[in-house]
């Protein structure tokens, strides 16, 4: 975004004008509000509201109604952590008690977050514009400050503070998945989050954990099914290699310091468990599998069975119908001859995707069921099963 745009939209005249032109949306088509904008304001005011009012529909399923009173830009919008993650990374920094310093502020997501947490925070982005976006969305949340500058040559003395930063993995080339090739790189964020009294670093949720130093806890953020992050935790408050998955809404935690079952492996038995993925990227199927009474299918798989069926947050629970040795006519027959059709596929160590295989068995009538594919012993397998639920769930 343009510097003299985003100055305009965050001035007194520029919030006014937007206001005005929100209350008038419900009423108004799309056609007709452009035509609107351009007789009513000059042709970059037009643009700029009409940019805005398009990016805040966007963010209303982000941030909710939260969005009718923030400034985006397209990749701010794309890069800002959703709301309940920049919650709970705020509670979690309002225990330790000291100032925050958000090194790569965006448009302020993170930023805002630690704001109605009641901490003192400050922001740095190096983007004139999304710096004045993320000045007026912050203070939406209550006092804070955003400053101009690198994180790389952080105009902050971190010491003291709990640093925050979030590289950008997005290039002219598209999405950067090697670390050095973030801005700022890996080593430098580790670095910079290192100075402070306890930091954290925003990764994305599939980095390989070679990347992951010793000194640093890792947590792997879920919300709904959906990965959004692995935040790499440093200094106080954080446990030097322990892994956490995490999944969101509901706040459940399991880590890599809680009691687990040993690694033996066992046929499939009259219930499947599939992990959510925060579960596996955090590599606490084992810890899950104690909670459940369950034990492995294999090794490197996964899945986890018991004759008796439990339930957690984290994991999906499923009755098994049938067990088929793989093969698509097979697998089709078998649905056919029971008037069984494939509501849902999942697979593990299989690979077929689940769509081409929908594709593959063509149109089926009957009950809605599960096939859960894996590969056991070197043998493709497809289970058939149905999800259950817990009563009251």
């Amino acid at each position: 975004m343009d510097p003299d745009r985003a100055r305009w939209l965050t001035s007194s005249a520029g919030i006014a004008a937007l206001a005005s032109v929100e209350a008038r949306i419900a009423t108004a088509s799309p056609t007709a509000l452009a035509s609107a904008l351009r007789r009513q304001f000059p042709a970059a005011e037009a643009s700029a509201l009409a940019e805005q009012l398009t990016l805040r529909t966007k963010a209303r399923e982000r941030f909710g109604t939260a969005a009718d009173s923030l400034l985006f830009t397209a990749e701010g919008l794309e890069m800002a952590t959703h709301p309940l993650v920049a919650a709970r990374r705020a509670e979690r920094l309002r225990a330790l008690g000291a100032p925050v310093a958000d090194l790569t502020c965006g448009i302020g997501g993170d930023l805002m977050a630690c704001v109605q947490a009641g901490l003192a925070a400050i922001g740095v982005e190096r983007d004139e514009a999304t710096a004045l976006l993320a000045s007026h969305n912050a203070r939406s949340s209550g006092p804070a400050l955003v400053v101009r500058g690198d994180a790389c040559q952080s105009p902050l003395p971190l010491g003291g503070m709990s640093v925050v930063i979030d590289p950008a993995r997005r290039g002219d080339s598209g999405r950067r998945f090697d670390p050095a090739a973030f801005i700022p790189d890996w080593d430098t964020c580790m670095r910079l989050i290192s100075e402070g009294r306890t930091g954290v670093m925003k990764a994305p949720p599939g980095i390989e954990h070679r990347h992951l130093p010793p000194q640093a806890e890792t947590e792997f953020v879920q919300l709904g099914r959906s990965m959004r992050e692995a935040a790499t935790w440093v200094g106080e408050g954080a446990v030097a290699g322990l892994m956490r998955a995490v999944l969101l809404p509901s706040g459940d935690q399991l880590d890599s310091s809680a009691p687990e079952i040993d690694t033996q492996t066992v046929p499939p038995d009259r219930y499947i468990f599939d992990p959510e993925s925060c579960v596996t990227r955090a590599g606490v199927v084992r810890q899950l599998g104690l909670l459940l009474g369950a034990k492995l299918l294999d090794r490197q798989i996964a899945y986890l069975t018991a004759p008796e069926s439990a339930f957690h947050p984290m994991a999906a629970t499923f009755e098994v119908l049938d067990i088929v040795p793989f093969s698509i006519a097979r697998l089709r027959d078998r649905l056919r001859a029971s008037h069984w059709r494939a509501d849902e596929i999942r697979r593990r160590g299989f690979p077929v995707e689940p769509d081409e295989l929908r594709r593959l068995l063509g149109k089926l009538e009957g009950d809605p069921v599960t096939i859960l594919l894996t590969t056991l012993a070197g043998k493709r397998l497809a289970m058939i099963a149905r999800r259950v639920m817990m009563a009251g769930a």
